[in-house]
């Protein structure tokens, strides 16, 4: 027989995971009617809770889930490296989800991990809607946002100071001689995205230079397939920027072939400049120029913060908030 989970309980009694949740832990903020009818169905169902559900917070399993938006991204490898790393000096093991971007994979791994035992979670959010990470808060699971943040919501994070990265590297390219950098940027919910166009603005407006709005691309880019085709659509228009900074690596690589199929040399005709420092980065033809993160101490320190919260290390009234700096890697492209 499969186990029993608590979304099959919020199903058979029609309410959401988070009243579940409530109900099973025992929480004030939750109706006797609903508290009774959910007990009821778990009993039904003869729902084995796990600590969670009991509130054993002494009962650790010395396990962590660990959730991002694409384990096959280098920048993501590199980082589960660093939580690893920091994890496995104090005996934990880890689960991982991947969501792939998708709001909907985020619920579900969300909710998977709700029903493992855990004794943490460490989770990159997509960002498109807060509400998972708002149900998230209301159960008992700890947890850290990695590599991502919101501005209206008080939880724990490490993250990086992505508006000085983008500033370094928009300042590089004008130091190059660029006056017309365009700007491959993600989308604009994401909270990496917002600061690296904050820093590429305030560059270019540090030296006086307009940004033209052909020179952002229409439509927000996170791959490699897409930072090819914005990177096509902007070399094509007149005039043509003499420089592309790229949200990421993978968007620069899409850069790079496209700038080539056009018959212009990098860096003669076009700059390229990435962001992440992937180890792909130093493979190309001509080595990009990049914005490293520090990708493992990035994990390491998000690992780290999650385990002194398990470990009651940190005060419920206080949020660790780290940013770490980035540090521009100039390379053949720029």
């Amino acid at each position: 027989m499969d186990k029993v989970t608590m979304e099959d309980i919020a199903e058979r009694a029609d309410v959401s995971m988070t009243t579940v949740s409530r109900a099973l832990n025992n929480k004030p903020d939750i109706d006797d009617q609903t508290k009774r009818k959910i007990l009821s169905v778990a009993d039904e169902l003869n729902y084995r809770p796990n600590r969670f559900a009991k509130g054993l917070r002494s009962s650790n399993t010395s396990t962590l889930g660990v959730i991002v938006t694409d384990i096959s991204n280098p920048f993501f490898s590199a980082v589960l490296k660093g939580v690893e790393a920091a994890a496995g000096k104090q005996d934990y093991s880890l689960i991982f989800e991947d969501t792939d971007e998708s709001y909907d994979m985020e619920q579900s791994a969300i909710q998977t991990m709700l029903n493992e035992q855990l004794d943490g979670l460490l989770i990159t959010p997509i960002q498109t809607n807060g509400k998972t990470i708002l149900d998230l808060k209301q159960t008992n699971l700890p947890f850290v946002l990695l590599g991502r943040y919101f501005e209206d919501l008080e939880t724990n994070y490490v993250a990086t100071n992505d508006v000085k990265g983008a500033y370094q590297a928009t300042e590089h390219l004008i130091e190059r001689g660029n006056e017309k950098i365009a700007f491959l940027n993600g989308p604009n919910y994401i909270s990496s995205s917002k600061e690296r166009l904050e820093g590429y603005q305030k560059a270019m407006k540090a030296h006086d230079l307009p940004v033209p709005d052909s020179f952002i691309a229409d439509k927000s880019v996170t791959t490699m397939s897409g930072g090819y085709e914005a990177a096509k659509e902007l070399i094509s228009r007149s005039p043509r920027p003499t420089a592309i900074f790229c949200f990421s690596d993978f968007v620069a690589l899409g850069a790079v072939k496209a700038a080539r199929e056009a018959g212009l040399k990098i860096p003669q005709n076009l700059s390229v400049v990435g962001y992440d420092d992937i180890c792909f980065s130093t493979c190309l033809e001509v080595p990009l120029t990049t914005v490293r993160i520090p990708k493992r101490e990035l994990g390491a320190k998000a690992a780290n913060a999650l385990m002194d919260i398990v470990a009651g290390n940190e005060s419920e009234d206080s949020f660790t908030q780290l940013r770490l700096e980035p540090e521009l890697i100039i390379r053949e492209s720029s």
